[in-house]
C-alpha cells in the first residue's frame, strides 16, 4: 500500500507540472474558469427567461455542479495520451500497477474541477438573486469531492475501455460528460425520462452527488442529504474497480496480442 500511495503520488505531482505548464493562475482564471462560468449563466439566464425562479434555481445549481464532471472526465485524454507515449509496457513491468499510474493522471484537472465548480455556486447564485443557506453551505465542497471523485472514476473506466481506439478520445470525452449532463438531473430532473432510463442513471455518477447539493441548497432533510452521498461514494466504488478491471484486461489482451509498446 505504501509504494501504491508513493507511485499516486508521483503521478499528482507529474499532472501538477503538466498542469501548471499548460495554465498559470491568469490563464486558468480567465480562459477556462470564464468560459465554464459563461456556460453556467447561459443555461440560468434561460431559467430567468422562463420567469420561473424554480427553474433557474435548477438550472444553476445543476450547470455548477456539472463543471466538475466536465473536468474530471478529461482523465480520459491523459490516459490514453499517456498510453500514445509509449510508456505502458514499462509500466506493467514496474513493481507498482499501472492501474495506480493512469488514476494519478487526472488528478489537478480533478481538483480545478472541484474548486472551479465550488466558485460558480459561490459567485453566482447572489448574482441571480438566490442564497445558499448557512452554515450549511460549507459541506458543498465536500459534496462537490465527492461527486468530483465519481465522475473521475467513471471517466478512468471509460479511459480503459477507448484506450485501444486512441484516436476516439475526444469522440470518448465529449460523450462522456454529455450523457451525465443530458440524463443526471442537470438540466432536467431525472424523472422525466423513461423508468429504464432512470434506473441506469442511478448508476451514473453526478446523479446522486447533484441530489444531495440540491437538497443541502433548498434546506432538505439532512438524513436524505447523507443518503445521497453514501450512494454517489458507492458509485464511485463501483466505477473504481470497473476501471481497474479494464485496465488488468487491457494488459491481458495487449500481451497476448503482443502489442504493449505499441502507442497509437
Amino acid at each position: 500500500m505504501r509504494d501504491e500511495l508513493r507511485v499516486l503520488s508521483q503521478a499528482a505531482v507529474a499532472t501538477w507540472a503538466e498542469f501548471t505548464a499548460f495554465y498559470t493562475w491568469r490563464t486558468w482564471t480567465v480562459t477556462w474558469l470564464g468560459r465554464l462560468l459563461l456556460q453556467v449563466c447561459f443555461y440560468a439566464v434561460i431559467g430567468r427567461m422562463l420567469q420561473s425562479p424554480q427553474r433557474l434555481e435548477f438550472l444553476l445549481i445543476g450547470n455548477s455542479v456539472a463543471i466538475v464532471a466536465i473536468d474530471a472526465c478529461v482523465v480520459i485524454i491523459l490516459t490514453i495520451l499517456e498510453r500514445r507515449t509509449g510508456t505502458l509496457g514499462l509500466m506493467v513491468a514496474a513493481p507498482s500497477t499501472h492501474v495506480t499510474v493512469y488514476l494519478g493522471r487526472g488528478l489537478m484537472h480533478l481538483i480545478s474541477g472541484i474548486v472551479a465548480a465550488v466558485i460558480a455556486l459561490g459567485c453566482l447564485t447572489p448574482l441571480f438573486g438566490l442564497s445558499l443557506p448557512w452554515p450549511r453551505s460549507l459541506v458543498i465542497p465536500c459534496l462537490v469531492a465527492v461527486t468530483g471523485f465519481a465522475c473521475y472514476a467513471y471517466g478512468t473506466c471509460i479511459a480503459a475501455m477507448v484506450m485501444r481506439f486512441p484516436s476516439a478520445r475526444w469522440i470518448a470525452l465529449n460523450l462522456s460528460y454529455l450523457v451525465l449532463m443530458t440524463f443526471c438531473g442537470v438540466n432536467v430532473p431525472v424523472s422525466f425520462w423513461p423508468d429504464w432510463v432512470q434506473k441506469i442513471t442511478s448508476a451514473l455518477p453526478l446523479t446522486h452527488g447533484l441530489d444531495a447539493i440540491r437538497l443541502l441548497i433548498t434546506d432538505g432533510d439532512a438524513f436524505q442529504v447523507v443518503a445521497q452521498t453514501a450512494l454517489e461514494l458507492l458509485v464511485a466504488i463501483g466505477w473504481l474497480v470497473a476501471a481497474g478491471i479494464g485496465f488488468h484486461l487491457l494488459v491481458i489482451r495487449e500481451r497476448k496480442a503482443g502489442t504493449l509498446e505499441l502507442n497509437a
